[in-house]
């Protein structure tokens, strides 16, 4: 009779405790008085609950921030050339503009509209990934070749700004399963980074079935590597680049969606991404 007397007034205090951590911002748990086990482990489960319940929230809680911040960048990256271009075009249908003036007013609208088509390009293409629209054609690839590949085609742009480009792509074959097309997408994305915020030095190099892609950016120091695949990320405080951030998050959602992995560290001076094709 002792023991069940004891237990009900532990239950009781329990309970009310519960009560006053559900009506409070808290952090509290619970604590048991009592050298009862089942007592004990029902108010581990509580416990339990109660820090699966908080992590939830503040999962909510930094989802909903991180789309105000979506949102914000988001309309300011289509607002910008969209008014530049407005402007322009205003400023062309004064009666005095002669046609020299003309030719480069309307050559800046076409480069603010095609700015804004390549960032609806982009929406449409995260948007198509995360709705895990894109089909995969998964087989054997060599993914030497399809470095290589994605390489060349960006290499007009590195060797336009100025790049000085490393290059150790082994001759040997690197089989792996993947689909060939998203590789390519995700090391074009990696790449492209580079030569838009990069500077100078582009090490590539394939060891061991682990793509690299290295490069010399400025304020490496104040780059969140936590946070560089995150969408809509940009290290870009003034939102200056023309770019929304969503190149390095398509690549990152395309290589989960393909069992890879994808990561980013500063080594020394260097932004160093590396791709893993963990089959």
């Amino acid at each position: 009779m002792f023991r069940a007397f004891i237990i009900k007034r532990e239950l009781k205090r329990l309970r009310c405790v519960l009560e006053e951590i559900a009506s409070s911002d808290t952090n509290m748990l619970l604590t048991t008085q009592t050298s009862d086990k089942d007592v004990a482990a029902l108010a581990a489960g509580i416990n339990t609950v109660l820090k699966q319940s908080r992590h939830g929230l503040f999962e909510k809680d930094r989802a909903e921030a991180a789309l105000k911040r979506a949102v914000t960048n988001i309309s300011h990256d289509l607002r910008t050339p969209l008014t530049s271009a407005l402007g322009y075009l205003q400023m062309l249908e004064a009666d005095d503009i002669d046609d020299e003036t003309k030719a480069r007013y309307l050559k800046i609208v076409k480069g603010r509209l095609e700015v804004l088509s390549a960032l609806m390009n982009s929406l449409f293409e995260f948007a198509r990934v995360i709705e895990g629209n894109t089909e995969f054609d998964v087989r054997e690839v060599n993914i030497c070749n399809v470095l290589r590949d994605t390489l060349s085609e960006s290499y007009p742009q590195l060797e336009a700004k100025g790049f000085s480009v490393d290059v150790n792509i082994p001759d040997k074959p690197e089989m792996r399963m993947c689909d060939e097309n998203a590789l390519g997408r995700i090391l074009q994305n990696i790449i492209k980074n580079v030569y838009v915020h990069g500077r100078e030095y582009l090490r590539v190099s394939v060891v061991g079935g682990v793509i690299e892609i290295a490069n010399e950016a400025d304020g490496l120091a104040e780059l969140d590597t936590e946070r560089i695949f995150e969408r809509f990320y940009t290290a870009d405080a003034s939102r200056t680049s023309k770019n929304t951030g969503l190149g390095l998050a398509i690549s990152m959602e395309l290589a989960q969606r393909m069992g890879s992995r994808i990561s980013a560290r500063v080594e020394h001076d260097l932004f160093v991404v590396k791709y893993h094709q963990l089959s």
